[in-house]
């Protein structure tokens, strides 16, 4: 499922850094997300606020709920972009990107050290930027980690749009691209089924958040 709406102006590019729930929401969308999941569950969720705060209600809401942390699941860092509205993006950076959409790499912010470096992490420094593909990679990894780790009980996985998209994809067989679907609004949940012996992913609760702008 994806994180509840931030509270955020819309447009500007939050990605992987740390912003706070929108509290109306967040409060009107928890009953609709806790009645569409099972009492008994592993939840698997990013580190990141928006993610832990829905896990920890959950996991308080649920008789038999167990939440693991995870980095692995985190949203892409967006490195110098973060902060921006896309129309700051310079027309320069932003065709790059759109001419290659998996593998361009954002660049990274500057501090009075230099530019943030990347890490040798399974997940990105924050701020050094990073490519769909290299997100895409870690979180299949994070993915296939909770499926073994669940051993048949109930997943849940809390997650961001694009780590979303990256898991539908891997599990209908799919090329990671813009407008995978089911795109998923704040606060819904998706469910990851066999269909006739098909894998098959479909909105199984729409929240109806508020809109959500910088979808993946």
């Amino acid at each position: 499922m994806r994180h509840t709406a931030p509270d955020i102006k819309p447009g500007v590019i939050y990605a992987a850094s740390n912003v706070p729930v929108h509290e109306a929401e967040f409060k009107r969308v928890m009953p609709l997300i806790d009645a569409a999941l099972p009492q008994e569950a592993l939840i698997v969720t990013s580190h990141l606020s928006r993610c832990r705060r829905l896990a920890d209600f959950l996991s308080m809401r649920g008789t038999g709920r167990i939440v693991i942390l995870d980095p692995r699941l985190t949203e892409r860092d967006l490195g110098r972009w973060t902060g921006k509205k896309w129309e700051q993006i310079p027309r320069r950076e932003a065709k790059e990107f759109d001419g290659n959409f998996l593998d361009h790499w954002p660049p990274p912010m500057e501090t009075e050290n230099g530019p943030v470096l990347r890490g040798l992490n399974v997940y990105p420094r924050l701020g050094a930027g990073e490519s769909v593909r290299a997100m895409q990679a870690r979180v299949i990894e994070g993915f296939e980690a909770a499926w073994d780790i669940a051993e048949g009980r109930n997943l849940v996985i809390i997650s961001h749009a694009g780590p979303i998209a990256a898991m539908i994809a891997y599990w209908q067989g799919e090329i990671l691209r813009r407008g995978i679907e089911p795109s998923p609004a704040c606060g819904d949940v998706v469910q990851l089924a066999y269909v006739d012996g098909q894998r098959h992913a479909f909105v199984a609760r729409r929240a109806t958040a508020i809109e959500e702008i910088n979808s993946f």
